[in-house]
């Protein structure tokens, strides 16, 4: 990829907010609803597969709650960045719908496919509804639409269905022939830059974000990562020190110069 304009400066909070003010002022931001799907309006779905950070979707939920824009966050059950179980990265979901975003289910086919015997795609889709009724319990809302995580990897982008496990299919056939689509992915525009696209006018845009791309200074993607990283590792031995203090007891090792690993404070 030698010479490749990766435009890392497009990827901060304050050219987020540029960007979705731009895009609201010529476009209707829509839900994954074949009746919003199939209008001849300029539309977009504007869409956030959270891969690595909950902190990071939260932050983008607020920038666009406060530019009155709604969207869709699709929540990944098997990730090693976060657990949906904790308290506070649960609590942040709550949050997020909380301002009107919708949530969605991000599924990963290569979980099931390493970890069980599956025979066929009925089997897979099964699956899926169990993943589907376990957000709507935990979070007491309908889940109307799926994407699927690393399509390209897993094998799956032939699954162009209109719906899947009873659910709106992000990658469906409808939706890609009848939207332009721009990703994030990797932490670089993949095809065309968000901005050109917008400028071109296109009729209907297909956006796919991850929120871990999206932070308040410029870094390169692996810096990004890294980041969210070594602030889930920082969080949770601030929450293990205030538990020690808190009950009281003796934080055997303890110092205040080891708590930050990043050098850096607030939301990540």
């Amino acid at each position: 990829m030698l010479g490749k304009q990766y435009y890392f400066d497009d990827f901060t909070e304050e050219n987020y907010k540029r960007l979705i003010e731009k895009l609201t002022t010529n476009y209707k931001i829509i839900e994954f609803s074949y009746e919003d799907i199939l209008k001849k309006d300029k539309v977009v779905l504007l869409r956030h597969d959270v891969d690595a950070s909950l902190n990071r979707a939260y932050r983008l939920a607020q920038i666009e709650y406060g530019g009155g824009v709604k969207t869709t966050y699709f929540i990944h059950l098997h990730n090693m960045f976060y657990s949906i179980l904790e308290q506070n990265q649960f609590m942040m979901i709550k949050n997020i719908i909380r301002m009107g975003h919708k949530i969605g289910l991000h599924f990963d086919f290569d979980f099931y496919k390493q970890t069980r015997d599956i025979g066929s795609g009925y089997a897979l889709e099964e699956y899926a509804k169990q993943e589907r009724k376990m957000l709507e319990s935990l979070f007491e809302v309908s889940i109307d639409v799926v994407s699927f995580h690393n399509p390209e990897a897993a094998g799956v982008l032939n699954l162009q269905n209109e719906y899947y496990a009873g659910m709106v299919n992000a990658y469906s056939r409808v939706i890609s022939e009848c939207f332009k689509y721009c990703s994030d992915s990797n932490g670089y525009w993949r095809f065309e830059r968000l901005e050109d696209v917008i400028d071109y006018g296109y009729d209907k845009l297909h956006i796919l974000l991850h929120p871990e791309w999206w932070t308040p200074d410029l870094m390169s993607p692996y810096d990004r990562i890294r980041r969210c990283v070594i602030g889930r590792t920082d969080n949770i031995l601030k929450s293990y020190d205030r538990l020690i203090s808190s009950s009281g007891r003796e934080n055997v090792g303890y110092n205040e110069e080891k708590v930050d690993l990043s050098g850096e404070v607030g939301n990540r």
